[in-house]
């Protein structure tokens, strides 16, 4: 059940970033409460149902302007400790059904790459391209086959790269600068800003939409932009591009299915993750009415994300939110972006999963089930301590193409 707070006033005007809010708690805040508890308290910063068209300007190192024509609607949730599933009769949270799952050293068989991010230097950017890419590229693929493996109707893999990541942290001085070669430009030597650590995105959002994840695929069958952190990679290696044109194109005419997946992970090798934690939602609990599409105006493209409502109060289905708390370096949470074979990206209203033991519910338009992305934000967990250490996190994005149907 969710409640509105007071939207905020204006009918599209330019708006600040909304900030996260720490909900009035039930539970004393105590770092050990989120652990053991079912739920928590938490405030999403969705936009209300009013708002129609957003857009913001994004500079070459990542920092957003101010957004324009969000009406912010922030409102009271309950987020489930989706840790607790995994011991409720196998109700485990995976990409297929939901578009997020969790991986830890207990289902991955590579000690190396657990070697490889604990000596990680997360802001030096080359190090992450050149060391932590591979991994992130290794996990995804293990976490594929192993649901494919109980299945033989999808094609296996033929190509999964990873092609970008953010670093966050709610105290950014706390994690230092960005270290990074390509803030030359190689090519006419001209300065391009360096990225910025960035803040938690509290904002409830998804990565990509129908129009901005196939145009970010043919994207990366064509010369890197500005602001590609692969640019130095590829030129190093004489490639125009990081994929095969061919294969991209195949993707695009239906012919492959393709995904993007975020690689989401703590990099404090201290201090498990206390606040802002990151929410997902089951992408079964989603509708195509709740999202509202959100520009970004790149210096030499435009991307879209979604922005979203929350559900009215008389509908049926209700966003169902999850989290992981106090995430440690060891585990990584895997978030389905956008899935060209998901129900929604299929042309269905909603990604529908068949109900456990039951036939009541079919599946999603030409998905077969499948999730199309996952809904996300950060949020301040009021059963932990105002006092806890600060969020340090990583995000890689991969993108995923699969072999053409037989």
């Amino acid at each position: 059940m969710t409640s509105t707070l007071a939207a905020s006033k204006g009918s599209g005007i330019t708006s600040a970033w909304p900030l996260m809010q720490r909900p009035p708690s039930d539970d004393t805040a105590d770092d050990t409460v989120a652990t053991s508890s079912r739920s928590v308290p938490a405030i999403m910063n969705y936009v209300s149902p009013e708002t129609t068209d957003i857009s913001t300007r994004r500079d070459l190192a990542g920092s957003d302007d101010a957004i324009l024509g969000a009406i912010w609607n922030p409102t009271r949730v309950r987020v489930a400790n989706a840790r607790l599933l995994d011991g409720d009769m196998g109700q485990r949270m995976n990409l297929d059904a939901n578009g997020f799952e969790l991986w830890s050293k207990s289902n991955t068989n590579s000690s190396e790459d657990a070697a490889t991010f604990r000596r990680m230097e997360f802001c030096n950017q080359d190090q992450v391209v050149e060391e932590y890419y591979p991994t992130c590229e290794r996990l995804v693929s293990d976490a594929i086959a192993s649901q494919q493996s109980s299945s033989s109707s999808s094609p296996p893999i033929a190509h999964v790269c990873a092609f970008d990541h953010n670093v966050r942290s709610s105290d950014r001085d706390s994690v230092g600068k960005i270290k990074s070669k390509s803030a030359i430009d190689d090519k006419d030597q001209e300065v391009i800003a360096s990225p910025q650590v960035q803040n938690p995105a509290g904002l409830v959002h998804a990565d990509y939409t129908k129009t901005s994840a196939p145009r970010r695929l043919d994207n990366l069958s064509n010369p890197p932009k500005l602001n590609d952190v692969l640019r130095p990679k590829l030129a190093a290696q004489n490639k125009e591009s990081l994929l095969d044109p061919t294969m991209v194109q195949e993707a695009l005419e239906g012919k492959r299915r393709y995904a993007f997946i975020n690689v989401w992970r703590n990099i404090d090798a201290e201090n498990s993750v206390k606040n802002p934690p990151l929410a997902c939602v089951d992408a079964a609990t989603a509708s195509v009415d709740d999202l509202r599409t959100f520009k970004i105006h790149y210096v030499d493209r435009v991307g879209e994300n979604y922005f979203v409502c929350p559900p009215s109060s008389s509908s049926k289905r209700q966003h169902a939110w999850y989290y992981y708390p106090d995430m440690v370096m060891e585990e990584a949470l895997l978030l389905k972006q956008w899935d060209s074979m998901g129900g929604i990206a299929c042309g269905a209203q909603s990604d529908v999963v068949v109900a456990k033991n039951t036939d009541k519910e079919g599946r999603a338009g030409g998905g077969g089930g499948l999730s199309t992305f996952t809904i996300h934000s950060a949020f301040i967990d009021g059963s932990c301590s105002a006092e806890s250490p600060p969020r340090k996190s990583i995000e890689v994005r991969c993108v995923v193409i699969w072999e053409k149907e037989s």
